[in-house]
């Protein structure tokens, strides 16, 4: 095989043909003719030495040795975005930043957005909420929120704080199904929870309320607007940070026996973007959001009568009583 370096436009063309299975849909894609496509292919498996696409009736496939040109050509792709992000002219302030969060955060990061644009103008800010979380040691995002610290050696976190969290659900689900409004540790397995939607390993509100006996979950969702709109219809109660009934009077919190675990968040960046000011100082705003989040609910429960306080008890996340 020869040394030479495959050129990027037939790498890009190759991801293409991977990512649509047809050369046509790489064209399509690209503004190429299929033709086009092929040329490119053909000029990239000349330069390699070796078959890499097959083309049949039912579209294309591609030899184990195309899929790590293909895992190349997407870290690179992901580098250029990145680089894009990076490559404003002018201001330090100029570019854009891209911010992954869980749904629930989505409020506070447009806040963080909004005061920091007032100040630069100049910066775009992109939130994502999605159902997995992205890459930030490659770059996919620039600042990530997290419910736990990053294993990659290449990733800083910074703790933003501990969230309580109370149940909640409306007048109606109440004087249904608990009109003492008082959960105690044997009514669990009689009531509906409107929950994520979570994997098996998950270690998040479904397996704790799991671990009390709950096992009616007529809704699930990762959209935090989706489960509000349940537990408002009265399907169910539903896992919300406390002080959540400012916003939503529709929903009434319920009394515990056993306090919910509150949940550890962390602010997540690659360890060079430090250097990269727009990064750091939008950083730094939406900490300041968090943190005022953070006197809300403290305030939210201190005002709260005493004998409507769950009782107070150690307890680990995850983990049962």
């Amino acid at each position: 095989m020869e040394n030479k370096l495959p050129a990027w436009d037939d790498l890009r063309v190759l991801l293409e043909v991977h990512r649509g299975g047809s050369f046509l849909a790489a064209g399509l894609k690209l503004g190429l003719s299929t033709s086009t496509v092929a040329r490119r292919i053909g000029a990239l498996e000349k330069d390699l030495g070796r078959a890499l696409v097959h083309r049949t009736s039912q579209g294309a496939w591609l030899e184990k040795e195309a899929l790590e040109l293909i895992a190349l050509a997407e870290r690179f792709e992901q580098s250029l975005r990145a680089h894009r992000r990076d490559g404003g002219e002018g201001s330090p302030y100029a570019g854009r930043i891209r911010i992954s969060l869980p749904d629930g955060f989505l409020t506070g990061a447009a806040e963080a957005a909004t005061r920091f644009r007032r100040l630069h103008p100049e910066t775009l800010i992109e939130v994502i909420s999605e159902l997995r979380f992205v890459d930030l040691s490659s770059r996919e995002a620039d600042i990530g929120v997290r419910g736990g610290r990053s294993s990659s050696p290449v990733l800083v976190d910074k703790l933003l704080g501990e969230v309580m969290s109370g149940l909640y659900a409306s007048a109606d689900y109440l004087s249904r199904s608990l009109p003492k409004r008082f959960l105690g540790a044997d009514d669990y397995r009689e009531q509906d929870f409107v929950v994520e939607d979570e994997t098996p390993r998950s270690r998040g509100p479904s397996q704790w309320l799991s671990q009390r006996g709950a096992s009616r979950f007529p809704f699930r969702s990762n959209s935090m607007e989706a489960r509000l709109h349940a537990a408002k219809g009265g399907m169910g109660l539903v896992m919300l940070g406390i002080g959540a009934e400012k916003q939503h009077p529709e929903l009434k919190r319920v009394r515990l026996e056993t306090p919910l675990p509150s949940l550890r968040f962390y602010l997540t960046m690659h360890k060079d973007l430090r250097k990269v000011p727009r990064i750091r100082e939008f950083a730094k705003t939406f900490e300041s959001v968090f943190a005022e989040y953070l006197v809300a609910q403290a305030d939210a429960e201190a005002s709260r009568p005493k004998r409507l306080r769950p009782r107070t008890r150690k307890h680990a996340v995850g983990k049962g009583s």
